[in-house]
């Protein structure tokens, strides 16, 4: 997948057909949204580009109410390629890119693709002040015959109400990694660098990985998770606790994953931390023994899981 970073970078793509969204988070309902494209731009065999943005418009606006992450940009660029869709022109969030008028924005659409089609989700706004949605678009492409195909939002499985990113986000904030997974498509993952720690858990035989996490990334409540490690291509079971590790005195806020039957160095390596399931709450436990004791149970539930679900 080639990836710009601008109008003027493209080309190559002219009579593409242009799935246009934000996409936070790449979840089912953006992946309707591309995959739509990809099948439109086969029946001519043209190409298929993702227009999308590197950021929350609050991002610029107002940070404080920018909306946690659920993707850095690299995993934004991932999620796309895995798609299968040929370009993504990724857009940085400026306060001018916020501030040009929806027919602004559909003008360098148009000239730097010309495409023969655009999606959208039926929810999509863009321009400033959000002014431009599925409507306008669509009354903008008509000029040009170019048509646009609004989407019906993707509905909850079992559920009444559509896929969104808010929705998503507040499973990840309860803890529901599951039901996340089941409307993002895939596990929610957490990508970070593995730096030190006070290095307590190998004096317990449950040594881990604590890792950094980039700033405003959604990260589930305290308690300890069913994990997964990915790391140089491969993937290692593991156990992560998320919290203060209120057993011992003069903590901080951490994420520290212990890999199950692992060796080795992983200081400074950048690791993906898949969440499957939330097994507990932190607890507090009045001896280093009961802590051990209440580990070796989360390890063995672990293993359990892993093994009832195999690929």
């Amino acid at each position: 997948m080639e990836v710009f970073h601008s109008f003027e970078e493209i080309t190559d793509y002219k009579g593409a057909v242009v799935a246009l969204g934000t996409f936070d988070g790449v979840h089912l309902g953006h992946q309707k949204v591309m995959r739509t494209a990809m099948d439109k731009a086969a029946e001519t065999g043209g190409k298929s580009v993702v227009i999308t943005f590197a950021a929350h418009p609050f991002s610029v606006l107002c940070p404080k109410k920018e909306p946690a992450r659920l993707a850095t940009v690299e995993q934004k660029i991932r999620y796309i390629a895995e798609v299968g869709i040929d370009g993504l022109v990724l857009l940085p969030m400026t306060r001018h890119l916020i501030q040009e008028s929806p027919d602004t924005f559909c003008r360098q659409i148009l000239d730097s693709l010309y495409p023969s089609a655009v999606v959208v989700g039926a929810n999509f706004t863009y321009g400033a002040k959000a002014a431009g949605n599925t409507a306008s678009l669509k009354q903008f492409m008509d000029i040009y015959h170019i048509p646009v195909i609004g989407l019906s939002l993707l509905e909850r499985p079992g559920r009444m109400s559509p896929i969104s990113s808010t929705v998503i986000r507040r499973l990840i904030h309860m803890g529901h990694m599951d039901k996340a997974a089941d409307l993002l498509g895939r596990s929610f993952t957490l990508e970070g660098t593995v730096v030190k720690g006070d290095q307590r858990g190998r004096y317990i035989g449950f040594p881990t990985a604590n890792m950094y996490i980039p700033d405003k990334m959604a990260v589930p409540p305290d308690g300890v998770y069913i994990t997964e490690v990915e790391w140089d291509g491969r993937l290692f079971p593991a156990m992560t606790n998320i919290g203060t590790n209120p057993t011992f005195t003069n903590q901080y806020r951490r994420i520290e994953t212990h890999i199950i039957n692992w060796q080795g160095d992983l200081y400074g390596k950048p690791i993906f931390l898949h969440f499957k399931k939330r097994l507990r709450p932190e607890i507090q436990f009045s001896s280093k023994e009961e802590l051990t004791a209440q580990m070796r149970e989360d390890k063995r539930k672990t293993l359990i899981y892993f093994s009832a679900n195999k690929n």
